[in-house]
């Protein structure tokens, strides 16, 4: 019969691998602490708040849509844009890595940041969505996104469209 033999580098393999799994996993977890929170294709939840990883972050100057308001075509006719604006956010971000950088905190602690594609200094997302019609900017307490609103707005992109 034969008898199994155990190699003395078991262990250290075993150690080995166990680093390797968590060097693969973890870059894809939103990282808090310095301001800074980052993942690959975090969840849409609206055109303004995303999830990393069970982190909510609100994108900072503009406002969402939700995911079921509707919006006037011209006459009686409305379409689905919150449903629209998720989905070109979600488009948008496709399997980017995803860098924000926190601007504020609301008062239950929430976290308020602006978002770059692909790491900071790539393109902006916040400003694309309000660029786009998918977001509008959050007048009340920051100004950073109004000329792009109103220029979105002129254009007819996105949520203005037919109006």
């Amino acid at each position: 019969m034969l008898k199994a033999v155990r190699s003395p580098f078991a262990p250290v393999f075993g150690l080995l691998l166990l680093g390797v799994a968590l060097v693969t996993a973890l870059p894809a977890l939103a990282q808090l602490g310095s301001g800074q929170i980052r993942g690959r294709a975090p969840q849409v939840v609206d055109s303004g708040l995303l999830d990393f990883a069970g982190q909510p972050v609100y994108l900072y100057g503009l406002r969402g849509l939700p995911p079921d308001q509707s919006c006037a075509l011209g006459g009686q006719q409305t379409w689905a844009c919150g449903q629209e604006a998720r989905w070109a956010a979600s488009n948008r971000i496709a399997n980017h890595w995803v860098d924000c950088i926190e601007r504020a905190r609301g008062p239950g602690g929430e976290v308020f940041a602006v978002c770059y594609l692909a790491g900071v200094g790539g393109p902006e997302l916040n400003a694309w969505l309000v660029e786009e019609g998918w977001a509008e900017a959050a007048h009340d307490y920051a100004q950073d996104y109004a000329a792009a609103e109103a220029a979105a707005r002129a254009a007819g992109r996105g949520r203005w469209r037919g109006q």
